[in-house]
């Protein structure tokens, strides 16, 4: 095995190109239907290791694709702001929200717009004070799309901060 950084990036690339032609040909051929984890990137040795902050997705994400690359484009996002909650102790501010929305597939920040709560509809973002958190139950489905398509969250995630218990 080489030391060759190239050659690290390269077939990092060549991984990442077959993990697409695999979930495209899986997605096509099971009628994109949920048929439970995919694992293709994580094979034998496991889960392939996911940083939804700090690396790009494994394979594209496509928030209109087949379903695995929706369910990538969905941890994509919502993952970058729970990690971010989690580091950084604070939610996501609109710029950053741009960035995550656009490493995820979507054109711009304004196209996940539709993840944020609004009164008497809840969704996956909490907007507080203008900083975007992850909710409790969006939590729950991008660790669930993670398992399905063989990726293992790294790093801590948070949720919408709780105030404290008072004590009576």
């Amino acid at each position: 095995m080489t030391n060759d950084p190239n050659a690290s990036t390269s077939l990092l690339k060549a991984a990442r190109a077959a993990a697409e032609a695999f979930l495209a040909a899986l997605d096509e051929s099971s009628g994109d239907s949920d048929s439970g984890p995919i694992a293709l990137v994580g094979g034998p040795a496991g889960p392939l290791k996911y940083d939804p902050l700090h690396d790009d997705p494994p394979f594209t994400p496509d928030p209109k694709g087949t379903k695995s690359q929706m369910s990538m484009a969905y941890l994509a996002y919502l993952g970058a702001i729970g990690r971010l909650n989690a580091e950084e102790g604070r939610g996501a501010t609109s710029k950053e929200v741009s960035e995550f929305a656009q490493r995820a597939g979507y054109m711009d920040g304004k196209a996940v717009n539709g993840w944020n709560s609004r009164p008497g509809s809840p969704r996956a973002v909490e907007n507080k004070n203008g900083e975007r958190f992850l909710n409790d139950d969006a939590l729950g489905w991008i660790l669930k799309d993670a398992q399905r398509l063989g990726l293992e969250v790294v790093g801590e995630i948070a949720t919408v901060p709780r105030p404290p218990k008072s004590r009576s």
